[in-house]
């Protein structure tokens, strides 16, 4: 059938038009962050206000020492400090930096400054009492600060990260596309149950599905200042944001001329996901799922439809391999169960969220305790620059060509296969 929805533009002059409205959106951005580097700058050691995201030891020779990841009015920035600090996590500080050596480079790119000075400063985080209600549910703390990594995109604790490692299942704890997604879903369903009657009575000539998306969004902006701004969730919200107005607007959202626009928009409003490993990450996996769709037509079972959804995930999966090993190269075999724990926790998450909001979210913990508890190893596959490069060259044809897409797909399912060999051959 033929695609009946209108072009994003109708010819070259709009596209151009519009690239260099980009460009001054960029440029007005890069002049603020300039701005504020400058001020900074000017200063030489700036007195700044900052909280705390994370804070852990490291060890240098014999003595040790504590780094801080800190989230300030103009960005994240590490630093370190010799002291003997109690737990700073999600606490206020004032301290300053040693800012003469800081580029405008690395301040866009997230930078580490020497510190001095640091103290903790009056006034409580104003999610204290959700990070309460949550960890009152739980009777280890290895379990609470799972759930608030899973609510509140608090860092996740090291057992679970290396787990997420072994089952290559980190995506999920990272709160950013896929949470949106369910989230969405979520807040269709049960605001569809209440809007209906009222809808039907009042509002029958308004275009419901538009009311619902519309307040569907709002909640999700609501939770972005809960979340502190998280810069993942806020890439999966600005992509929300997009695909409504596309939507509404009846445009084709799966069209990849719209999804390149997409894009350049999150890159002009927001320069500094150009640095940004997740952003690389979720763009790819995002034109991945469009090429299947290009390439593989949805059929109409419902068999071939549930067929069709796990083809779908599968090939996401092993596109990504390449990529993925090459930033973060730990692997196991057992990151091929992340192809039914990822659909499964589409049903998982929804559960969790309620049964911590009637007060019952300890009744998972047993079983999960026993799964982290579980020893796995992993070895190290990484993949060298010229293969990386190759395969980023492979996705850009794949836009053009099937057999790049096939291509690409086999190589990078050769190169998994690869990697159990090693695997088997270091258990040996």
């Amino acid at each position: 059938m033929k695609n009946l929805c209108p072009p994003l533009f109708t010819n070259h002059k709009e596209r151009f038009i519009f690239f260099l409205f980009l460009l001054g959106v960029l440029g007005c951005t890069l002049g603020f962050k300039y701005y504020q580097f400058h001020t900074l700058k000017s200063q030489k050691t700036p007195q700044i206000e900052a909280r705390v995201l994370l804070q852990y030891t490291k060890t240098r020779g014999q003595k040790s020492y504590f780094v801080l990841k800190l989230q300030s009015d103009f960005g994240i920035f590490y630093t370190t400090s010799w002291e003997d600090l109690k737990n700073l996590k999600n606490q206020k500080v004032s301290l300053c930096l040693i800012f003469e050596k800081i580029s405008f480079w690395d301040f866009l790119n997230g930078f580490y400054a020497p510190s001095f000075q640091l103290s903790l400063l009056q006034g409580e985080d104003f999610r204290k009492p959700i990070r309460d209600f949550i960890l009152g549910q739980h009777d280890t703390l290895l379990m609470g600060e799972y759930y608030l990594a899973l609510f509140l995109s608090d860092p996740l604790p090291l057992e679970w990260r290396e787990l997420a490692q072994s089952y290559g299942i980190a995506h999920i704890f990272a709160i950013s596309g896929y949470h949106t997604g369910i989230l969405s879903a979520m807040g269709f369903l049960i605001l569809g149950f209440i809007y209906a009657p009222l809808h039907s009575r009042y509002f029958p000539y308004r275009n419901r599905y538009f009311d619902l998306g519309l307040i569907v969004l709002c909640l999700l902006i609501v939770y972005y200042f809960l979340l502190t701004q998280s810069p993942s969730y806020l890439r999966a919200l600005a992509m929300s944001c997009l695909a409504f107005f596309l939507l509404f607007r009846g445009l084709d959202i799966l069209r990849l001329e719209s999804f390149a626009w997409s894009i350049a928009i999150l890159l002009a409003f927001f320069p500094s996901l150009a640095f940004s490993v997740g952003f690389y990450f979720s763009c790819l996996g995002v034109l991945y799922i469009f090429l299947f769709f290009q390439y593989f037509k949805i059929p109409h079972g419902f068999w071939q439809k549930f067929l069709y959804g796990f083809m779908l995930n599968a090939s996401t999966f092993f596109l990504m391999g390449v990529v993925v090993y090459y930033f973060f190269p730990p692997f196991s075999p057992l990151s091929l169960s992340s192809l039914l724990l990822t659909p499964l926790f589409s049903l998982y998450y929804p559960l969790v969220l309620l049964t911590h909001f009637i007060g019952l979210g300890g009744l998972l913990d047993s079983l999960l305790l026993w799964w982290v508890s579980i020893e796995t190893r992993t070895i190290t596959l990484q993949p060298s620059l010229y293969f990386f490069i190759f395969c980023n060259a492979l996705t850009i044809l794949a836009i053009f060509y099937r057999y790049a897409f096939f291509m690409l797909f086999g190589v990078n399912f050769l190169y998994y296969l690869y990697g159990i060999y090693l695997f088997l051959s270091a258990t040996q």
